[in-house]
């Protein structure tokens, strides 16, 4: 043993890839449904640490950028969305969950006389928000964070998981379910398709083009049934009684087409053998960065695009929306135009996986001038965004805009997805052997208060966040649900969650608030570790 410790101790790149080797096969290890995933790896670098193995700082400082810049990523079209679309509402929530927690942690870190280290930590790991152990191990290279967010972090896995799962349970979240199976069931995609019989007479011999739909609803007509023909809604087709028109968009866009055109009907509208249907990846850097406006898809190319996918977001594009490389649409149009719109958009899946990492690295490099630069408050106090806060805020803002005028700053989810999980893994490793040394003399010492308090902070922030959703905004107990897993950044309880009910409010309030919480979790655990 001795012999293998001086071995790893004395070869750090050989030990830093045996701790993520075993560290990822303890984490797929599920006790009871529950495994630690990506998270066992800082319990496996522990336990290298006790026995004198380390890994250098600037593997933790790299894994921090990697991991952050790709969450803000992640998180930047749903964050500012998130704000806008839900207003004050999840963002008090998630401001006084976080914010209790982080009062309690404060006051009885004090009281009891524990490490200021241990609380920063413990805070982190109540939340499970490897973001905030990361944001506050930039501001205070204390190991005593990594050790108090070790010992907290298995019950707040396991205590949201089982406080969901309770909820879950009851007869009120029984009888919204039923009540939902009984209403209009709920559509995955919020893009819908309708079909309208034309009895408005002031639509009656005037080409779409005339009537100008688009003035009046976002919504998109692709196709109009006449008798028994089925014809594309190309800008020249002039309008008939009794036509059948299909348009497709979200459910308010689409009722202000109802007053326009007619009463909703349903008939037959599948494409006929001249008229198909087709899924498009953009591959092409010609089309990318373009509007469709600009490419006049529909006069040049004879395709009408109705629907657009941009990673796991769909939407209804109009003649403003840009392509960017990997976005799928969908195209309805004559047969030998779409395989010439698709010679021309491209079809070349490896173009859809390339990475642009000029970009990135632009990014990166203004992320940690932002993070490193002091901002000055009243008092002398100054502050500082560091290696997490500063690539965050970029990345937030660059997931959000997509693109600097002919540079797109898109990056595929692939590219997202490896770079997120080996910075956090990187950076796990670092932060563990730091821990190690002194974890196990610690938790002899204060294991069973920090124990004790990470539990307390656990469950004080996951009831304020059930309390605000059900009781205070009226929320419903399904969305109340969602937004726990959301506000606690919990995303093995809504696995669980999704698992054992049938309905997807979950998700949604979920997704809503979950890029809100994962900011804020990030700053507070700042100012903590600032404070300590």
């Amino acid at each position: 043993m001795t012999y293998l410790a001086s071995f790893l101790a004395a070869h750090q790149v050989v030990s830093l890839f045996l701790i993520l080797a075993l560290g990822i096969l303890a984490g797929n290890i599920k006790i009871m449904g529950f495994s630690l995933g990506p998270s066992a790896v800082i319990f496996v670098a522990i336990a290298f640490g006790h026995y004198g193995v380390s890994v250098p700082d600037a593997i933790r400082d790299l894994g921090v950028i990697f991991f952050v810049y790709a969450v803000g990523l992640q998180a930047g079209p749903r964050f500012f969305r998130s704000i806008r679309q839900n207003g004050i509402t999840f963002l008090l929530i998630s401001i006084i969950t976080l914010f209790s927690g982080a009062g309690v942690v404060l006051f009885l870190t004090k009281l009891f006389h524990l490490a200021p280290g241990l609380g920063v930590g413990i805070f982190a790991g109540a939340l499970t928000s490897t973001p905030g152990l990361a944001a506050a191990l930039d501001v205070a290279k204390d190991p005593m964070i990594s050790i108090g967010y070790g010992i907290s972090y298995p019950f707040g896995i396991i205590g949201v998981v089982l406080f969901v799962q309770a909820i879950a349970k009851t007869n009120r979240t029984k009888n919204e379910l039923n009540q939902e199976k009984q209403g209009a069931a709920k559509s995955k995609s919020h893009v819908k398709t309708h079909q309208y019989v034309v009895t408005n007479p002031n639509c009656a011999g005037k080409s779409l083009v005339e009537i100008d739909f688009h003035s009046m609803s976002k919504a998109i007509v692709t196709r109009i049934k006449r008798g028994p023909n089925i014809n594309l809604a190309y800008d020249d087709f002039v309008l008939h009684l009794d036509d059948v028109v299909m348009a497709v968009g979200t459910e308010p866009e689409l009722r202000k087409l109802e007053h326009l055109i007619g009463q909703k009907t349903s008939v037959d509208m599948e494409s006929t053998r001249d008229i198909i249907v087709r899924e498009v990846f953009i591959s092409s850097t010609k089309i990318a960065g373009k509007s469709l406006r600009e490419l006049e898809v529909k006069e040049l190319y004879g395709v009408i695009v109705t629907r657009l996918w941009r990673d796991d977001i769909e939407f209804v594009p109009t003649g403003d929306t840009t392509l960017e490389l990997g976005d799928l649409i969908r195209v309805v149009a004559d047969k030998d135009d779409v395989q010439f719109f698709i010679g021309i958009v491209g079809q070349e899946e490896r173009r859809i996986h390339e990475t642009n990492l000029l970009p990135i690295c632009i990014g990166i490099v203004l992320g940690v001038l932002i993070g490193f630069y002091p901002i000055q408050f009243p008092g002398g106090f100054s502050f500082r965004l560091g290696l997490s806060g500063g690539p965050l805020l970029v990345a937030l803002a660059a997931g959000h805009y997509g693109r600097i005028g002919k540079i797109s700053l898109r990056v595929p989810y692939a590219a997202r997805y490896f770079s997120r999980e080996l910075g956090l893994l990187l950076f796990l490793a670092s932060a563990g052997t730091s821990a190690g040394g002194s974890f196990v003399e610690v938790f002899q010492k204060a294991g069973l208060p920090v124990l004790a308090l990470g539990a307390l902070v656990t469950t004080i922030c996951m009831v304020a966040a059930y309390i605000m959703a059900f009781f205070f905004f009226r929320l419903g107990n399904l969305s109340s649900i969602g937004v726990v897993c959301g506000a606690m950044t919990s995303t093995p309880a809504l696995g669980v969650v999704t698992a054992q009910i049938d309905s997807e409010s979950p998700t949604i309030s979920y997704a809503s608030i979950y890029a809100i919480s994962l900011v804020f979790v990030t700053v507070i655990s700042q100012l903590l570790a600032l404070l300590h």
